[in-house]
């Protein structure tokens, strides 16, 4: 008995009924309205059609125990309506447009058992059934008028319910589509994705929380059913108990006055009322005909007739629908069982869909409104939480060695306060080490100076003094007035060179602060360009711009400065090809003009190009000298560092210091054929 009760439990579309030699002793379900049983053969599955199914059944001898094994293979109620549809049974899935036959004909096809015996046939259905004395016996009963009405819930939602599914959609696509450009949530932004992790943890809670209120509807809405049903249960159990106190047991004489005391009590209750027998077969109800057109079963539900306590509450079904039924004892005045009361209750899906609906418009407007809110504190929250960062980047973006505004003010003592705390020190310790450096870097600098300038100093004072010596040797002599002149104008001479060293490093020291104003470059170059023509070298200085009306910000007393240095660097670098302070002369069959060694004239070329940019004008000044040589051009913008023997190599570094004092920078490209410097310098914006 309890293997097939494991048995039927894993399996519902598997009945069993077990008999002794004339009774029904257990059956699994009391979906089928059996009747009468007949054995039809052991072993073998064999066609049955029942009151209210299509089925194949095996009967299985044990022992003194018959038992029935029974497959339902479709429906066959005498009505159809929404909730009641004549189905195939899984896994009987075949196509709802066939039927059944016990009997093999033509046109059929025949299903035979794995035995191959002949089981039934499914026949092409005809036209539909008459259901309309089905209806009749439903409309006779309380609880099952239900299956009658038009009880489709409305489907049409509120506004705000398609709102709201609108709005998480909206949020959802967003998300997934900045999943999608972003390759990952750890690309992002840490804005955005402090803000997605937010959105959706707000979301995943409405979303819980919208979903366990359904299901507290669903829940709560049975609950009370459940109550009422089980009220209603207690209140006819003392009613009957009131008016069979005496009897002690119910025969089949009193079905009928049964029948009509439960029709009337139904009547007032608007319930339908079963009273089973103590074997568990029906004996009378309020409605009849629900049991005699094979509706229900003549039995009463096995879980409530084999629990010890019989008061229970169950699901049943019709068809694939199911409703709950309630069983208590039938009891009499000295409370001993006489038989079982059951009540049949449909749920509404109609009032449930109206407790949901009401649900719904109490909660979904303020889902709605609480979810924007959200949207917005997130997004809020994102940018107050970054804002410090930002900044922090922004700073390190425009640090400057000395400005005033590079700590960041933050008044809060956070995570992020500790950052911008650490930042402040690192700002100060920068600082600190940048003036450290700065020092050593002057000091450097002086110390490298006065080593060059006595340098300098200590090369001419020898052959000074040996001409001096010289001189005095001579005195009285016959050469002593030709040497005294020579020698007189020697001495000026690196007298005057000594000069010229002590006012260059004079003017580097006292270089003034660089100045920023409005300059017109063209006019500045223009005429530097006027000047720089009439060089001793005769060198040709060719000029591509304007002449005027390009309006830059640098210094307007020392701009001029760093294109004289350049040009006369460009210069320098051409008068090294001279031989004997000649340039040496080719003649060429088609031109006649001066050619240096390698083919080519000497040429300066200084071009002005006001469009380089939206920020920035670019000036060049390009020579065909032999360019500067790889070892020497990380040094070429150090103070004095020189390649040339008479100079002292102040005039690039003075020169880059101007142009990035004004804001601007200064570049060059080198290679055999000559060089080119660039300088860039901002444009006056409007």
């Amino acid at each position: 008995m309890d293997s097939i009760r494991i048995i039927a439990e894993q399996d519902p579309n598997l009945l069993f009924y077990i008999f002794d030699a004339t009774h029904l002793l257990y059956w699994s379900d009391n979906w089928l309205s059996s009747g009468e049983v007949l054995i039809t053969g052991y072993d073998t599955w064999r066609y049955a059609h029942f009151r209210n199914a299509h089925t194949i059944v095996r009967w299985t001898r044990v022992g003194i125990y018959n038992i029935m094994t029974v497959i339902p293979i479709r429906y066959d109620y005498p009505l159809q309506t929404r909730l009641m549809q004549n189905h195939f049974v899984p896994p009987f899935n075949v196509s709802e447009k066939r039927g059944l036959e016990r009997f093999r004909q033509e046109g059929t096809k025949p299903v035979y058992s794995s035995a191959g015996d002949y089981l039934f046939s499914l026949s092409p259905t005809s036209e539909p059934l008459d259901n309309t004395e089905g209806y009749a016996v439903a409309a006779q009963s309380f609880s099952f008028r239900t299956l009658l009405e038009n009880n489709q819930p409305d489907s049409k939602s509120p506004i705000y319910v398609y709102l709201c599914i609108a709005l998480f959609a909206l949020v959802f696509i967003i998300g997934v589509v900045g999943l999608i450009i972003n390759r990952g949530i750890r690309n992002m932004r840490l804005s955005t994705r402090i803000l997605y992790i937010i959105i959706t943890c707000v979301m995943a809670v409405f979303i819980y929380v919208f979903f366990m209120a359904i299901r507290y509807v669903r829940t709560n809405y049975e609950e009370r059913q459940r109550q009422e049903l089980l009220t209603r249960s207690e209140y006819i159990q003392t009613y009957l108990r009131s008016l069979y106190y005496w009897d002690m047991t119910l025969t089949t004489a009193q079905t009928n006055g049964l029948s009509i005391d439960l029709h009337d009590l139904g009547y007032d209750l608007d319930q339908d009322i079963y009273v089973y027998a103590l074997t568990g077969e029906i004996i009378a109800s309020s409605s009849p005909a629900v049991f005699n057109e094979g509706i229900l079963s003549q039995r009463m539900a096995p879980e409530a007739f084999f629990d010890e306590s019989h008061s229970v509450i169950c699901y049943e079904h019709l068809a694939t629908h199911p409703y709950l039924v309630s069983y208590v004892p039938f009891l009499n005045g000295s409370f001993v069982p006489i038989g079982y009361i059951a009540m049949p209750y449909f749920l509404s899906e109609q009032t449930r869909y109206q407790e949901l609906d009401n649900l719904l418009s109490k909660l979904l407007p303020p889902y709605i409104l609480i979810l924007l809110i959200a949207l917005l504190f997130a997004f809020g929250a994102a940018k107050t939480m970054t804002a410090p960062i930002r900044l922090l980047i922004d700073k390190m973006r425009h640090f400057e060695i000395g400005a005033k505004d590079n700590h960041i003010d933050y008044p809060y003592h956070d995570e992020l306060g500790a950052l911008v705390e650490r930042y402040n020190v690192l700002v100060d310790r920068v600082e600190e080490s940048a003036e450290q450096l700065a020092r050593a870097e002057r000091e450097g600098a002086w110390q490298t100076m006065a080593r060059q300038i006595a340098h300098e100093i200590n090369n001419p004072l020898t052959p000074m003094k040996l001409s001096v010596q010289k001189l005095q040797l001579k005195h009285g002599t016959d050469r002593f007035d030709d040497y005294f002149d020579k020698t007189a104008r020697m001495l000026i001479s690196e007298i005057d060179n000594l000069a010229h060293i002590a006012q260059s490093f004079s003017t580097f020291a006292k270089q003034p602060e660089v100045v920023t104003t409005e300059v017109d470059v063209a006019e500045k170059l223009s005429h530097v360009i006027t000047l720089q023509r009439e060089n001793d070298e005769q060198i040709p200085i060719r000029y591509v711009g304007a002449d005027s009306g390009i309006m830059v910000l640098a210094d307007k007393e020392q701009i001029s400065q760093v294109f004289v240095n350049i040009i006369k660097n460009a210069i320098q670098a051409l008068e090294n090809e001279m031989v004997n302070g000649k340039w040496p002369i080719q003649r060429s069959r088609s031109f006649d003009r001066r050619e240096i060694r390698n083919g080519k004239s000497p040429d300066i070329i200084v071009s002005l190009n006001p469009h380089f940019s939206e920020k920035e004008i670019q000036i060049a000044i390009s020579d065909n000298g032999p360019g500067i040589p790889p070892e020497v051009q990380e040094k070429i913008f150090r103070p004095n560092f020189t390649t040339k023997s008479n100079g002292n190599g102040l005039g690039l570094a003075i020169s880059k210091r101007i142009v990035e004092g004004s804001g601007g920078r200064i570049e060059f490209e080198t290679s055999p054929k000559g060089t080119t410097f660039f300088v860039y310098l901002r444009k006056k914006t409007s």
